[in-house]
């Protein structure tokens, strides 16, 4: 893979400074995110833009299934 410019977390970023798993998920989408929605990296990896790695959910729903995860560990 190509060199990419990372923002300070971590996550790619387009040539415009765009996070770059926003605009897969939104090409995979076919319109814009909504404020609530947030792009979950499927095998933890966020630098894994994949569109097949890329799931489009909540928010609130993000921050459980995180919650979920941990507690697991």
């Amino acid at each position: 893979m190509a060199w990419l410019k990372r923002n300070d977390k971590g996550y790619p970023l387009t040539k415009k400074g765009e996070l770059m798993h926003r605009k897969v998920a939104e090409k995979k989408r076919g319109r814009p995110l909504r404020d609530h929605e947030v792009v979950h990296h499927q095998d933890g990896d966020k630098t894994n833009f994949r569109k097949d790695n890329l799931s489009v959910m909540s928010r609130s729903f993000h921050s459980r299934l995180h919650s979920k995860k941990k507690s697991s560990w």
